[in-house]
């Protein structure tokens, strides 16, 4: 006769996106004893830890963007104290290699981290594997398997993904953007997957998000004198972008989108320029990023990281217009004309669950434990 088990059943609604008082609520609880800035640092140090690997493995920038994310969702679940930020960053790197079948083995993963972790081992521009396995490479190697089961946990194991870097491509032709400025704008693109606004809203608002910043950081530095060429009526300039996407209209509803969500992205990636920016001369080592944003660029020589510092952390290189001081009055410029009124809740949520618990308990109960069943239920 079976003996009736004790354990507990826990149900799991996936939720594609939470509501940004979501994300917060959820953050407060994992980041314990932390100060919401020591926070972002951890995540930008761990965010150009995985830009630097997937660089070195070859992995395309879809593949990079993802794992960030995902880096990020793991953290709404999970606490900061009880996790190296290596092994999760690894762990979602190899997830995400293989959402988008950019697949790689642990291992190889791993061996691309030395050179970035241990510059010390370094012989003739590699690391022989004999050396990486006496420093832990098999321990590490399954310590990075067990940590995906949890990131597979906090995704619902819901395989489908997608980023907003394609859609800044399709929207770009769709506006009519010129060349560099559609460019700037995937770049920015790339950086605001380093934000957790992707955990609240979707890739094309995050590639409307990204036109509209990369246009507004663009557009003090091209109030300059243009030698006498006039740009055709039919090409977007950034002016032209900020007049469109600052105000509501009917591309909204064309779009699916609305002014104030763009504005959210906006100052999610312009909180992400202070934070880099302020913390670039006395942290440089902990957050710079020494990758190009595309394995076919060349890496940074040593001149030019010293000429560029403020370009390096982040794909979108900073005009020298700004710094954090004016990166606070455009902040403060946007929340004076902030189109729409105050923020709203995302209005994608998956059938209007919300978090149940003011803490946060409902979404991590159950997570990463062996006792009971959990069932992740899709909507």
């Amino acid at each position: 006769m079976a003996v009736p088990s004790s354990s507990k059943a826990h149900v799991k609604h996936f939720k594609p996106y939470f509501t940004p008082v979501e994300v917060e609520k959820l953050s407060a609880k994992q980041r314990g004893k932390l100060s919401v800035s020591r926070e972002e640092k951890l995540r930008q140090q761990a965010c150009g830890f995985i830009d630097a690997v997937g660089v070195r493995c070859g992995f395309p920038r879809r593949t990079i963007a993802t794992a960030q994310t995902l880096y990020m969702r793991f953290h709404l679940f999970f606490p900061y104290k009880d996790f190296n930020y290596v092994e999760v960053a690894l762990s979602t790197l190899y997830v995400s290699s293989k959402l988008h079948d950019t697949i790689k083995k642990p291992r190889e993963i791993i061996l691309a981290s030395f050179p970035i972790r241990y510059p010390n081992l370094v012989r003739k521009g590699t690391i022989d594997v004999a050396t990486a396995e006496a420093n832990g490479l098999e321990h590490e190697r399954k310590r990075v398997l067990a940590c995906e089961r949890l990131v597979l946990e906090t995704m619902g194991f819901k395989f489908g993904v997608e980023t907003g870097l394609r859609g800044v491509i399709k929207i770009g032709k769709k506006l009519g953007l010129g060349k560099e400025l559609c460019q700037t704008a995937w770049r920015v693109a790339v950086d605001c997957h380093r934000t957790q606004a992707p955990l609240s809203f979707p890739p094309h608002i995050i590639a409307l998000g990204s036109i509209y910043t990369a246009s507004l950081l663009l557009a003090e530095t091209t109030k300059l004198p243009t030698n006498g060429i006039d740009h055709s009526d039919d090409i977007m300039t950034a002016d032209k972008v900020v007049r469109l996407l600052s105000h509501e209209g009917s591309w909204e509803k064309e779009l699916s989108a609305s002014a104030g969500h763009v504005d959210d992205i906006a100052h999610h990636l312009i909180d992400l320029y202070t934070t880099i920016l302020s913390t670039l001369p006395d942290n440089q080592p902990n957050i710079h990023t020494p990758s190009p944003v595309s394995p076919k660029e060349p890496n940074p020589s040593t001149t030019q990281s010293v000429n560029t510092t403020t370009s390096s952390p982040t794909a979108f290189p900073l005009p020298l217009f700004w710094n954090s001081q004016t990166l606070t009055e455009l902040k403060i410029q946007l929340r004076n004309s902030r189109p729409g009124g105050p923020s709203v809740h995302v209005g994608w949520s998956a059938s209007g669950i919300e978090v149940q618990s003011e803490n946060g308990e409902e979404a991590v109960e159950g997570m990463g434990q062996n006792e009971g069943t959990i069932r992740f239920l899709w909507d």
